[in-house]
């Protein structure tokens, strides 16, 4: 019965929410990743992708709606990235939760994931955790790592120890961070959590 309401659903759901939303690039974007999914529940497809160009790049998360009257999509959310990645970024999604991966910096890099989740109260993507690696890849120095989980405030941080071209977890600390919602657009990026002085 429920596979034939969804059915009923779709063909009252007209064809372009049913497609789901489209990217939107200025002159000279181009997508450097993207990922198609029902990220806010309601059974219609939205959309995450990474906007890039020469100088610039950006988190955009577009999510569709639909009520009982009317269907539409909700406003752009963006979050600005490293400009010069090591690589693509990555997304993902497991459960209901987005996850972005990414790698930036140069000799000493910063390997970060940020995971988002529809949050029905803010009507958009919140920071759930976001962890975060700082190290050399030239093994030229001791490095850092940090895993903050926004819903419980817990901060859990290690120092990387250099053994010669491995690293060894010692010291780590456990402490409360806690933090208000904190939506996509406002997310701190992995450098500003371990208090890199090259975060971007």
């Amino acid at each position: 019965m429920r596979a034939g309401l969804l059915g009923l659903l779709l063909l009252a759901t007209p064809l372009a929410a049913q497609e789901g939303p489209q990217p939107d690039l200025a002159e000279g974007e181009a997508v450097e990743v993207e990922l198609r999914a029902d990220l806010n529940g309601d059974g219609l497809p939205d959309l995450a992708y990474i906007a890039a160009r020469e100088e610039s790049r950006e988190l955009r998360v577009v999510t569709s709606y639909r009520s009982p009257t009317d269907f539409g999509l909700n406003p752009v959310e963006t979050l600005p990235l490293d400009p010069y990645p090591l690589g693509d970024g990555v997304l993902k999604l497991k459960g209901n939760v987005l996850t972005l991966e990414e790698l930036s910096g140069g000799t000493t890099a910063v390997f970060s994931t940020h995971r988002f989740r529809w949050d029905p109260k803010l009507a958009a993507m919140r920071l759930i955790g976001l962890d975060a690696t700082l190290y050399s890849r030239t093994y030229a120095h001791d490095g850092a790592e940090a895993s903050w989980n926004l819903l419980t405030g817990d901060l859990v941080t290690r120092t990387l120890k250099l053994r010669q071209r491995t690293y060894d977890k010692v010291g780590e600390r456990k402490s409360k961070k806690p933090s208000k919602p904190v939506r996509l657009e406002q997310a701190p990026s992995g450098g500003d959590l371990l208090g890199w002085p090259g975060a971007q």
